[in-house]
């Protein structure tokens, strides 16, 4: 019960932030620091209950890792609040949670969004976009392709389109946008189509925009940033 405890308990630093006019920046950063603690403490715990030969000492039942996505999903909504929920669905898909995956994202948020009702409904579905927005790109474009909802093809337009929201928010600079490009870029390894949708993507919004939700000096950068590609 401890990582639900945590979580609980994070869920109320948040909304301090959040009252207090803290950037959505940070609130980003705490979230990413919330899902490698999280993370931390459930191997921990996980370890402390093979130690002692008892897998309840790790706060999860028995069968928890049997049980299914809509099992695991079920036990933890009776014991976080929804943008907690959110969180652990986005993390376990990702393999951020030891001991509590999450197979098939779609069908752990299709029962979320079937088991949830009014505020808490609003509150998963706030909380999820928000944390799917704020990922790295690598981890977005991962979440938009394990949803199995996602044109193939037309993933990498969707991911520069919206990146553009992210700089806004996130208020980057041109080192971080160079950065978090070479990165992507990585990630995408051989699949140069993907990154050349993406900058396809990123160009036609940077056009539109022309300078007016992010600065001239981001627009001249990259509004032709490897165009040869």
């Amino acid at each position: 019960m401890l990582f639900f405890q945590f979580a609980i308990g994070f869920d109320f630093f948040l909304l301090i932030l959040r009252s207090g006019g803290a950037s959505r920046r940070l609130i980003e950063v705490m979230n990413k620091c919330f899902s490698y603690a999280a993370a931390a403490l459930l191997a921990i715990t996980a370890l402390c209950g093979c130690k002692n030969g008892n897998d309840r000492a790790s706060g999860l039942p028995e069968n928890f890792a049997t049980i299914g996505d809509a099992g695991r999903v079920q036990y933890v909504a009776s014991r976080v609040a929804p943008d907690s929920l959110a969180r652990f669905i986005i993390y376990g898909a990702l393999g951020r949670n030891p001991g509590a995956p999450i197979d098939s994202i779609a069908i752990a948020t299709n029962f979320a969004y079937e088991r949830l009702k009014g505020d808490d409904l609003d509150k998963f579905s706030g909380e999820y976009d928000a944390v799917v927005e704020g990922l790295p790109l690598g981890d977005k474009m991962k979440i938009y392709k394990l949803g199995g909802s996602e044109d193939p093809q037309g993933l990498g337009y969707r991911l520069g389109l919206e990146y553009m929201t992210s700089i806004r928010d996130g208020n980057k600079s041109v080192a971080d946008i160079e950065r978090e490009l070479k990165e992507f870029k990585k990630v995408c390894g051989q699949d140069t189509a993907m990154y050349r949708r993406f900058l396809i993507g990123f160009r036609t919004v940077l056009e539109v925009d022309r300078g007016t939700d992010v600065s001239e000096e981001i627009y001249n950068k990259f509004v032709n940033y490897e165009k040869v590609l």
